[in-house]
């Protein structure tokens, strides 16, 4: 059989005479002008409708797919008079019926439509394959309809109510229309495959998936689930993986009994583990195979773990941890380490793994998981938590590391703010470096950032925020998401973006605008205290330091009293640098006068430099003091209790 790229394909090298014929009628029927036909071409072909046979026989009853195809074909006719006089190009929508298991021998047309170019049948790639039509919004419903309809006349277990239970689909589909499904040996990439003919295979039974059964005869139809996924030895997991293969059978069997049809080289559909990219330049059948696989992706999850299912788990969840606490209609926020106990118990409740129960949760909006189970370059890391809402599907407060130094070259905004250490990177959220949200840790040597517990408490007062997007160099459909919790996505590109851009209504985003502020401000201030000191030639330690004891109108006593610094020894650091009274101040003390005179960074660091006491990189302290000398404007208790908490003495005065 020759291998067709549409319906509209096959029609057009097999039966065009029979449109030829009803569009010969329709003109003889409908004009005083005798026209005949030319030049007849198939421009566009419309839905494609499965129908059942006019009669069914009770004791033969016939199950999806059908064979009769009612479709509509979208033509042009050059047409002339009976002199052979050019009459113009007409255009037609053309009804036809058909039977695919006769090859088309019965096709006839059922009614012909004059129209004009612009109103001929419009075509889409779903539409021509006999696909559902399924787009992003309506991905839940569809998956709710799938959902229900796999689970008719299926009995629950009670205990395991919120379960995906491929065994006992399987028995209703065996039982009605001969559906077998068994675990197999299948290649690695290959997590499952519907199998369109008989055929035989190494395969295992459901409820004991570790005897094998080598060369089992296979009837067709049959879907098969690549064992080692199935026993979970391998990344994926086995109820999302039953989940695709059975909503291709529940949605796509009217498609695939057409792909066998226009090609008898498709004998097996399969779910690999890496996605085929969308590519324009793509053949319509091959891209009628993405969609189908990317509707099989996107419900798989969703039918596996609908969305009334899950609001009625966390309910539970949430009724049974008041009912411990004795609380009625707690409205307190819950941290991080409350979620992962609730994703923990959701994981069991619906038989799949943490990550795939996290992912789910953030499809539903459940943002909260964004801080859950956070695993990044293979390093475990406490939860976090935040305001509910505070994050939308394709956006998170984590990033891993070769994302993160991929905006520091692509980012110029982003690699200043880590550059100058208003923020930092903590190995898996980058935050606001402030002794509120931040503290130190010291691991063989190097300075660690670690986030303060009330920072993951309130992420959205802190850390940045990311948004994802997903590319690829052949994907051009970009309205389409692309899942991770089925498929590697080895050849798709992971991109995460700021969306510092984002003024509206997220915490977040109001919080950054302000750190962002104040930065700003702190920058302008630096500037115009360097300048200062430079137009006037204020060039050492002890003019910059009269200076700054001027501007902000302090005195010698009124700094003793508050930081601890004689009086004598404020006065020798003001004498000249040459005179014999002249003192050079200690790290300590220059600090304590930075806070004296509220300096903001980039001036502190110019101060401290003109006191021949520089703050060295590789020095824990000294970074600490850096830290300290973005925050100027808080009390000096604040400091300390900043010190103190990451294992330093306070800041005292050296006499």
């Amino acid at each position: 059989m020759a291998q067709y790229d549409s319906l509209k394909d096959y029609i057009r090298l097999n039966h065009l005479d029979t449109i030829v014929e009803g569009v010969n009628d329709y003109i003889r029927t409908s004009s005083n002008v005798k026209l005949r036909i030319n030049d007849l071409k198939i421009l566009t072909q419309g839905k494609i409708v499965f129908m059942p046979p006019d009669i069914i026989i009770q004791s033969e009853i016939t199950f999806k797919p059908f064979d009769i195809l009612n479709f509509i074909l979208g033509i042009s006719c050059e047409e002339s008079d009976e002199d052979n006089n050019s009459a113009g190009i007409y255009y037609y929508n053309v009804m036809l019926r058909g039977n695919m298991s006769k090859r088309f021998s019965d096709l006839c047309v059922l009614a012909v439509e004059e129209c004009t170019q612009e109103s001929l049948i419009s075509e889409t790639i779903t539409s021509m394959f006999g696909l559902p039509d399924i787009a992003v919004d309506n991905l839940e419903e569809e998956a709710d309809r799938v959902h229900k309809s796999l689970y008719t006349s299926v009995k629950r277990n009670e205990e395991h109510r919120y379960r995906f239970e491929p065994v006992l689909i399987k028995e209703k589909f065996k039982k009605s229309d001969n559906m077998h499904m068994w675990p197999a040996e299948l290649p690695e990439e290959c997590l499952g495959q519907i199998r369109f003919e008989a055929s035989s295979a190494t395969i295992y039974d459901i409820n004991d998936p570790c005897t094998p059964h080598p060369n089992y005869p296979i009837p067709a139809n049959s879907i098969l689930l690549n064992v080692k996924y199935y026993r979970n030895e391998i990344g994926c997991d086995d109820i999302i993986t039953a989940a695709h293969e059975l909503v291709h059978w529940e949605i796509h069997r009217d498609y695939m009994r057409l792909l066998q049809f226009l090609d008898d080289r498709y004998k097996v559909m399969e779910c690999k583990t890496v996605p085929i990219p969308l590519d324009n330049n793509m053949s319509p059948k091959e891209k009628a195979r993405w969609y189908a696989e990317w509707q099989a992706n996107e419900l798989a999850i969703r039918v596996a773990m609908p969305k009334h299912l899950v609001a009625e788990a966390i309910n539970d969840y949430e009724n049974s941890i008041n009912e411990i606490n004795h609380v009625v209609n707690s409205s307190i926020p819950h941290d991080g380490n409350y979620y992962e106990n609730m994703i923990y118990k959701l994981h069991w409740d619906f038989n799949v793994p943490k990550e795939v129960m996290k992912i789910r949760l953030r499809q539903l909006g459940y943002d909260y998981a964004d801080g859950t189970f956070v695993t990044v370059d293979d390093c475990i890391y406490q939860p976090f938590s935040f305001a509910k809402g505070t994050l939308k599907e394709n956006e998170t407060f984590v990033i891993d590391r070769d994302n993160c130094e991929r905006l520091l070259h692509e980012n110029e905004e982003f690699a200043e703010l880590i550059d100058k250490k208003y923020f930092v990177y903590t190995g898996y959220v980058v935050c606001y470096n402030h002794p509120k949200y931040i503290k130190h840790r010291i691991s063989h040597g190097i300075i660690e950032y670690v986030l303060s517990d009330y920072a993951r408490e309130h992420a959205d007062e802190c850390c940045y925020r990311f948004k994802y997007t997903y590319t690829s160099n052949h994907n051009s459909f970009t309205e389409y998401s692309i899942s991770q919790y089925l498929c590697k996505l080895d050849d798709i590109k992971l991109t995460i973006t700021t969306d510092a851009d984002d003024k509206g209504v997220s915490i977040n985003a109001k919080q950054y605008k302000m750190i962002l502020d104040k930065i700003k401000e702190d920058g302008k201030k630096s500037e115009k205290i360097k300048a200062k000191m430079l137009l006037a030639d204020k060039t050492s330690f002890s003019d910059v330091f009269k200076y700054h004891k001027e501007k902000k109108g302090l005195t010698y006593p009124i700094i003793e009293k508050v930081y601890g610094i004689p009086v004598d020894t404020l006065k020798a650091y003001a004498a000249p640098v040459k005179s014999t009274k002249h003192r050079n101040p200690s790290l300590e003390n220059v600090m304590l006068l930075c806070h004296a005179f509220h300096l903001p960074h980039d001036a502190a660091i110019d101060f401290l430099t003109k006191a021949k006491t520089p703050l060295e990189e590789d020095n824990a302290l000294h970074m600490l003091y850096d830290d300290l000398l973005r925050i100027t404007d808080e009390p000096i208790e604040v400091w300390n209790n900043y010190l103190t908490e990451n294992g330093e003495e306070p800041l005292e005065a050296v006499v």
